[in-house]
């Protein structure tokens, strides 16, 4: 360690550990992989199947958790946000000590048996909201966003998403599955209030969740589409990460990654495209990101922003990292929220 380099907490050396290793073992199969030709497909498998257990096998979650923590590189957290983060927890503690979920459940299209919480604190009125998790969460994460809803009069079906929590699935979805999921959550609660009035709302991959299911055919009950800091497409963010956390190329990482997810969870990450799925978009769409953004970076919004042909607003955080605009600028991050979808109720 050279001088003026700050010395490392055990957490921080078992990450860059970590990160070394993953680094290591995708670079050995990657030279093994071009330099001979007999290795092909071997070398191919190593990788794809590295990759896959790495990304989205449901087992497997703690081994990036530290690296993807470094990589919103939130540094010193000023007390203004810590005393907004202890005041969201109470805030959330107290209103699930008074409003308990029911717990709930759907089959999805492939079978699966999917998990979710349905918060009925209104029982006279129309306004849902389906809250939508991010990686590594899952629908317990979002109860926070609930009780801010709740607020504003919704009730709220709160899922697990295929992967998470109490959901079945080996694997997590990244979006694309679970686009046809919440799509079923959707009708779900129009089957129990025809005159539901629902907004979608999701957080990082479950931005990119609601983003794709925006591509989809959808009732007219929904009525908004909120996404903050959601990728453009799953090959992307690899991509990113790729080249981020590991200072790795796409290729010919990617396209084995690629292979590999296929075989295992039947889609393609080129395929499972935030920008591809808003084209086809027809609900009212607010996007937002963090000025700050290294996990998502912030340039991806602007390409969310212009593929969806829809009534929509952009909103910028200024000086938030990854999935932190909530409390880094909370007064404007929900009065924007809420003006919107009070416009399109």
């Amino acid at each position: 360690m050279g001088m003026n380099e700050p010395a490392l907490s055990g957490d921080e050396r078992k990450t860059a550990k970590e990160k070394r290793n993953v680094r290591k073992d995708l670079l050995i199969s990657s030279v093994v992989l071009t330099s001979t030709a007999a290795f092909f497909k071997v070398a191919g498998d190593v990788i794809g199947r590295h990759f896959y257990k790495l990304a989205i096998a449901r087992n497997d979650k703690t081994e990036l958790e530290g690296s993807l923590r470094s990589a919103q590189n939130i540094g010193e957290i000023p007390q203004v946000v810590k005393d907004t983060l202890e005041n969201q927890k109470a805030f959330m503690e107290k209103f699930t000590n008074e409003h308990h979920p029911e717990e709930v459940y759907l089959e999805s299209n492939d079978h699966l048996k999917l998990h979710g919480y349905r918060f009925l604190v209104h029982p006279d009125s129309h306004r849902w909201v389906i809250p939508l998790h991010g990686y590594m969460n899952e629908g317990s994460d979002m109860f926070f966003f609930t009780a801010k809803f709740a607020q504003r009069g919704f009730n709220a079906l709160v899922p697990d998403l295929r992967g998470a929590g109490k959901s079945e699935g080996d694997y997590i979805g990244m979006g694309w599955d679970d686009r046809l999921d919440v799509v079923g959550w959707i009708h779900k609660i129009i089957a129990e209030d025809p005159e539901a009035r629902i907004v979608i709302f999701g957080i990082s991959m479950g931005a990119a969740t609601a983003m794709m299911t925006a591509g989809e055919k959808l009732p007219e009950n929904v009525a908004a589409i909120i996404e903050d800091c959601g990728y453009t497409s799953v090959a992307d963010e690899f991509s990113y990460e790729l080249h981020q956390l590991y200072s790795l190329p796409k290729f010919p990482v990617l396209p084995l990654a690629d292979r590999a997810i296929r075989n295992k969870a039947g889609f393609s990450i080129y395929q499972a495209s935030s920008v591809e799925q808003l084209k086809k978009a027809c609900v009212p769409m607010l996007f937002i990101h963090g000025e700050k953004d290294t996990y998502v970076p912030t340039e991806m919004v602007y390409k969310v922003y212009e593929a969806a042909p829809v009534d929509k607003e952009l909103m910028i955080i200024k000086d938030a990292p990854h999935a932190s605009s909530s409390f880094v600028h909370p007064e404007r991050y929900f009065s924007g929220i809420f003006s919107f979808v009070e416009k399109h109720l």
